[in-house]
């Protein structure tokens, strides 16, 4: 690979990854269909869904299911376990 083409490359997961913390601070959810996320950057979907499995292989998130047409990142799953009061109960479960 020569360097313009990593540059591009990680310039893309860049702005992948920056959308997704946007994403979750704007709509106060941790889960994007894929295919909203490569609307709002104009991206191909294929380009943004591999991004993602690097993301996921980084363990910054996750794909819900097979197809991998949905995404959540890690803070956007601590966000809903928040909401729904999963992280209280781990708390109090770690204090017994």
């Amino acid at each position: 690979m020569n360097s313009k083409f990593d540059r591009a490359y990680v310039e893309r997961h860049q702005q992948i990854r920056d959308r997704l913390i946007q994403m979750v601070k704007e709509s106060k959810c941790g889960c994007f269909p894929v295919s909203k996320i490569a609307a709002d950057l104009g991206m191909d979907q294929r380009t943004v869904r591999a991004h993602l499995k690097i993301s996921e292989i980084d363990q910054a998130g996750v794909f819900l299911d097979a197809r991998k047409k949905e995404f959540c990142t890690k803070e956007g799953l601590a966000l809903l376990a928040e909401r729904i009061g999963l992280i209280e109960e781990a708390a109090e479960g770690q204090d017994s």
